[in-house]
């Protein structure tokens, strides 16, 4: 396993064979650097983020793309380790890393460097925008919240040590009903980070009650929600990744789409799992938005999540013809038999919106 031990300003103090293998150093020469430096180009602000997170006890497992001494890009998942544990180590914590694939450069790819670059900017100021947002949240609505029901228990301890017992339940009362919204707040806030259901229930139940959400925020969208897909036939792992795919197309649809009608759907064909959102929107130049300076973090965090975890991605959208978005997964990467093996297969519509144009081929 690489790993690397970095001191509390998230400089390395050490760095084990394998890891300095896959950066192409020897150990020795890794030692004082900065995380940061070895952060590709357009990575430093998330690696900067991530060893503040590190630093703050943040556990959670996060994606780095680091730049090796040749220049190879290797995009690894890294896991933090506290050394709080060791006397000779109390102030720095250890990143370990498990996975690792390395980018080779094919002729253009610099262009997508760029792409990179914005996505990850995008990424971390949509990350800070939903911090911010929380944390709001936990300031201007909870903390008030809580700190009126302690001064409504304290009252209530007062009048009832003076024998005033009905005051003192009435305060109580009070001070139930003020920690009973605290309680629905503090769920509400748990399931924007990541729904219980999807740990308890499924995909599936979540997709569903996530679209429920969605027709109650966005009266004015009616969505249609289609799952024919069985819950056991959906890996584990790409269970998350979908419901963040579905988060950002729905997003999009709110924020950018002017549309009246959307369809969520998530089924089986062909050997295929495919997940479809669409839309009868004012739809956009799929070859415009690619090339434009700001092509939408939501589309490329979609696209760049399918293309992850081994989905073919399809875009099909023109100018008031609405928007079709496709993840689709050979069942058969799953350890399930596939009913065909037609890789270049690519979805044929499958429901009831005025999408008339042709799939583009990506």
């Amino acid at each position: 396993m690489a790993s690397v031990d970095l001191d509390s300003e998230g400089r390395i103090r050490h760095a084990n064979a394998a890891a300095a293998a896959m950066l192409g150093y020897e150990p020795a020469a890794l030692t004082g650097r900065l995380l940061i430096d070895l952060a590709a180009p357009g990575w430093r602000d998330a690696a900067e983020v991530a060893a503040a997170r590190v630093r703050y006890g943040a556990t959670e497992n996060f994606v780095l793309m680091l730049r090796g001494r040749s220049g190879r890009l290797n995009l690894i998942e890294m896991v933090a380790r506290p050394t709080a544990l060791r006397r000779d180590r109390p102030d720095g914590f250890m990143l370990q890393w498990t996975s690792g694939r390395p980018l080779r450069q094919q002729p253009g790819s610099a262009a997508v460097e760029p792409q990179l670059d914005r996505l990850a900017i995008s990424l971390i100021r949509r990350r800070e925008g939903e911090r911010l947002n929380v944390a709001k949240r936990l300031h201007d609505d909870l903390a008030p919240t809580l700190a009126m029901a302690k001064y409504l228990v304290e009252d209530a301890a007062q009048r009832g040590g003076r024998g005033d017992r009905g005051d003192a339940c009435e305060l109580l009362g009070q001070a139930a009903a003020s920690l009973r919204h605290v309680v629905a707040e503090l769920r509400n806030i748990s399931n924007a980070l990541r729904p219980r259901l999807l740990d308890d229930l499924g995909l599936l139940p979540t997709l569903e009650w996530y679209g429920r959400g969605f027709q109650e925020a966005h009266p004015a969208v009616s969505i249609e929600r289609v799952f024919t897909a069985a819950e056991e036939n959906i890996p584990e792992g790409l269970k998350v990744d979908i419901f963040r795919i579905v988060q950002d197309a729905l997003a999009n649809v709110a924020r950018h789409s002017l549309a009246t009608e959307a369809r969520l759907s998530l089924v089986e064909e062909d050997g295929e799992l495919r997940l479809a959102i669409e839309d009868n929107g004012k739809g956009f130049d799929p070859a415009l938005a690619v090339r434009s300076d700001d092509p939408g973090v939501g589309l490329l965090s979609i696209r760049k999540r399918i293309g992850a975890t081994g989905g073919r991605f399809v875009l099909e959208s023109a100018p008031q013809r609405g928007t079709r978005i496709v993840g689709a997964w050979t069942i058969e990467a799953a350890g399930l038999p596939a009913k065909n093996g037609d890789a270049s297969y690519y979805p044929k519509s499958v429901g009831g919106l005025p999408i008339r144009h042709r799939l583009a081929k990506n």
